[in-house]
């Protein structure tokens, strides 16, 4: 079990967040870092489903993330995003799709898989 600072709630800290009504996000880092990222995937979900009329693919929010995690990496003044996502959610057909971003800004796809601490080496 991880400790935690001995005034903190364990009850407040959410790692799993909603983008949008069939996309969720999983983090693993610096929970300042996700809140941003969470909040322009967000407000992106929004300018898609406004200027298309249709809900964003899982692939579209996933490439979305790690684009603005790539830039940050590679812009001056500016420092990268320390955390790593999981991206989950179903298509329009009902498939279920889970995409993972690393910090760097690259994302691939999976069935199964875990990141964060020693956990993460068991599913490989």
């Amino acid at each position: 079990k991880r400790s935690a600072a001995k005034l903190q709630d364990m009850r407040t800290v959410r790692k799993v967040c909603v983008v949008d009504e069939h996309i969720l996000m999983a983090f693993a880092g610096l929970t300042a870092d996700a809140r941003v990222l969470v909040n322009k995937a967000r407000l992106e979900c929004q300018s898609h489903r406004l200027s298309l009329e249709d809900a964003p693919t899982i692939e579209f929010i996933t490439r979305f993330i790690a684009q603005t995690k790539q830039r940050y990496t590679q812009s001056n003044g500016r420092r990268p995003f320390g955390i790593s996502t999981l991206i989950v959610g179903f298509d329009e057909d009902g498939s279920p799709r889970l995409f993972q971003t690393d910090p760097a800004g690259t994302y691939s796809a999976w069935k199964a898989n875990a990141i964060g601490g020693p956990r993460a080496k068991t599913v490989r």
